[in-house]
């Protein structure tokens, strides 16, 4: 059962169309909480980073407290290096007072390094491991760990590796957003893998102003604090936040036509309680192959036909958890779904109206 599908189970939530933004119909009694911890690069390279991280510390904090109901949010840090530095690893426990993380960032000044890949893996170790993480049996409760870092993973015998991190997350119900900063591609393979493994997701931040380059399975956002922000919001209708005022007015939803509809019985190899869209014939043609990607060659279907001038492809859920459509709504300029959970585990597949006019991001 993926986490995403934990959190989701008390949950009446909306999910806004492309990039999973959400917001919960139903409060939850008690106030729900959204812990956000950094593994932060701290060789010399990333200090115009850092000291962005410092200057929007209190201007993330602040957009995160406008949820309905307003959210416990609590920040940590794990600074990294490198071996050879004078520090590895240097680990800042939870505080939801943000004078304190304040002081955690004022401390993580930019130093050593020079050998270009650091000490990534140990960091992320570090804070799955060492911070004090609300258990993962509370389900008010979003995890959230930001990968930052502008270097690729320096891999020593002792090293964690990726899967041992991807299986240690996922016990403990955390997500990995993965921020690359500067222009080395050498560390996209590992910074993207470990955000798709915990079900998170990549960005890349080109410069010390945050600017952020769109790819087709990237984040889109316009710096770190909008990526943070952005992404944490996008997240916290699992919990039940609400951060959507906007009106909603009701858009169609119709399932698969007979013939064109996915083969009864496939075990989908797309997992966790997803709301998936394809706007283009390659987005979809990417979910298919996810979603046929367990099941004999021999006994695979070819990818449908859809008219994506007409249509776009909504997909819900996956084979180990079911969400089910309450409505499509659109939102001001973007398009949200309001789904709850149900224990028919299984995707399904609807067409929508394609409206070229309205934002979708992933």
């Amino acid at each position: 059962m993926s986490k995403l599908r934990l959190l989701l189970i008390t949950s009446l939530v909306v999910l806004l169309v492309g990039s999973g933004t959400a917001s919960a119909q139903n409060a939850s009694p008690s106030a729900p909480r959204i812990e956000v911890a950094f593994a932060l690069d701290a060789t010399g390279s990333m200090e115009p980073y850092i000291a962005q991280a410092r200057q929007r510390i209190q201007q993330i904090a602040e957009s995160l407290s406008q949820g309905n109901p307003k959210p416990d949010v609590r920040f940590a840090v794990v600074a990294y290096r490198d071996k050879g530095d004078d520090f590895v690893t240097r680990n800042h426990a939870f505080t939801r007072d943000l004078s304190v993380m304040q002081g955690y960032l004022k401390e993580t000044s930019a130093k050593g390094g020079g050998d270009n890949p650091e000490a990534v893996l140990e960091a992320l170790r570090d804070a799955i491991t060492k911070l004090e993480w609300t258990p993962a049996s509370d389900k008010s409760v979003i995890r959230l760990l930001y990968l930052v870092g502008d270097a690729p993973a320096q891999h020593y015998a002792d090293s964690p590796s990726e899967a041992w991190i991807a299986k240690e997350a996922g016990k403990r119900h955390i997500v990995i957003h993965s921020l690359a900063c500067g222009t080395d591609s050498s560390l996209e393979k590992t910074f993207e893998r470990l955000a798709r493994y915990t079900e998170g997701r990549f960005f890349r931040l080109n410069d010390s102003a945050g600017s952020v380059a769109q790819a087709s399975t990237r984040g889109e956002s316009s710096g770190l604090a909008a990526t943070v922000t952005g992404s944490v919001r996008d997240y916290s209708s699992s919990v039940g936040v609400d951060y959507d005022s906007e009106e909603a007015e009701p858009i169609a939803a119709t399932p698969w036509p007979a013939g064109v509809a996915p083969a009864a019985g496939v075990r989908s190899g797309l997992l966790g309680a997803h709301v998936r869209w394809a706007r283009d014939s390659k987005s979809f043609h990417a979910l298919w192959v996810a979603h046929m990607s367990l099941t004999k060659p021999e006994d695979q279907t070819p990818v449908p036909s859809v008219d994506f001038s007409r249509y776009h492809v909504l997909v819900l859920g996956g084979s180990d958890a079911g969400l089910e459509l309450l409505g499509v709504e659109r939102r001001g300029l973007r398009r949200a779904v309001r789904v709850k959970p149900t224990d028919n585990a299984g995707p399904s597949f609807l067409l929508i109206p394609a409206e070229p006019n309205h934002e979708e991001r992933r």
